[in-house]
């Protein structure tokens, strides 16, 4: 069962140190260091707003809202 990629603006969900979080994809980036595809997740209510910086391969698709 493939489901399309993962790009802006799909919902996600991703385990982290603070437990499980769903957020939105805002874009995805290639790591500098690794060349690893990054992508940043907006997170509604954690980290002040800051968006999240989540490895590609960690992230699952979410049901939308």
């Amino acid at each position: 069962m493939d489901r399309n990629p993962i790009g802006p603006g799909s919902p996600v969900k991703f385990d982290s140190e603070a437990g499980p979080q769903h957020g939105t994809v805002a874009e995805i980036m290639t790591d500098i260091g690794n060349g690893a595809k990054v992508a940043v997740v907006r997170v509604t209510g954690t980290l002040d707003g800051a968006p999240w910086r989540v490895p590609v391969n960690e992230l699952q698709h979410a049901e939308a809202a």
